[in-house]
């Protein structure tokens, strides 16, 4: 599938914290709004891997105060992944991102203003930098919609997926209402085939931010590269009405590939 099913890519968890730092399960329903059906907010933080960077040094090291951290700051952090590039381009200024999900911007911003004041965050930060550093001041922001939950295609096992982003600009004339009438036939061409191979889940990105460069991100995750091929095998023997119609209202760059995987909160 070369144009539709491919972008900006999430897999959402469905967990969040209380107030008291446990974490309790959270339906499709409860998370974020009700538009579109779901909306809720999504950052990407960029990190840098320091000289003393392994995912066992992560897991060792970086994630266990992390996660105290959270439940000190009584964080509404819902879920969080890290990402790495497949293969970084000349251009790429990071190693990868750390994913954030909220439910509203108005959690998350409070939750920044609790983590960026908090003296062991800051020691935390300091005392990894040699790991992983990560800046939270250039970090990049959406309003994020989801048609449907995440599992309806298949489970997806969390610790290993692969995500598929594109940076979209609308055609002239195009306008967000053009891409939710084609979402809607994505969304009644899933419901009335049985032959693509799951998990599959993707999501439609907002910038909350100012630029000429992309009106959306559209993204999908799949379990791996094997089944993000197989998928796409098996899109190209059907209807390519969907397809077509998505070509009508925008251009898309090359999509990005990356290895993603959950950030456990606890």
């Amino acid at each position: 599938m070369k144009n539709l099913v491919l972008t900006f890519s999430l897999l959402l968890t469905m967990l969040a914290c209380s107030s008291s730092g446990d974490e309790i399960e959270v339906s499709f329903s409860n998370l974020g709004s009700d538009a579109y059906p779901q909306m809720f907010y999504m950052e990407y933080v960029p990190c840098q891997e320091g000289v003393y960077y392994t995912a066992e040094n992560f897991r060792n090291n970086v994630l266990p105060q992390w996660q105290d951290l959270l439940v000190e700051v009584n964080s509404p952090l819902v879920s969080a992944y890290g990402i790495q590039h497949v293969e970084r381009l000349p251009d790429d200024e990071q190693d990868g991102f750390w994913q954030l999900i909220w439910n509203t911007k108005a959690d998350a911003e409070a939750a920044w203003e609790n983590w960026n004041s908090n003296e062991n965050v800051t020691a935390w930060s300091e005392n990894t930098a040699d790991i992983l550093s990560c800046d939270g001041d250039k970090k990049f922001s959406f309003d994020a919609y989801i048609a449907r939950a995440n599992d309806t295609l298949g489970e997806f096992e969390s610790s290993s997926f692969v995500s598929e982003y594109y940076q979209c600009l609308y055609k002239e004339g195009k306008k967000g209402a053009d891409l939710r009438e084609v979402i809607d036939q994505l969304e009644m061409f899933l419901e009335n085939t049985n032959s693509l191979p799951g998990p599959f889940s993707y999501v439609i990105l907002g910038p909350d931010y100012e630029s000429e460069e992309v009106d959306f991100f559209w993204g999908n995750f799949y379990q791996s590269e094997e089944a993000r091929l197989a998928f796409d095998a098996e899109w190209q023997k059907l209807n390519p009405e969907v397809e077509n119609n998505w070509n009508m209202i925008s251009n898309c760059q090359e999509p990005r590939y990356y290895i993603s995987a959950e950030v456990p909160k606890s």
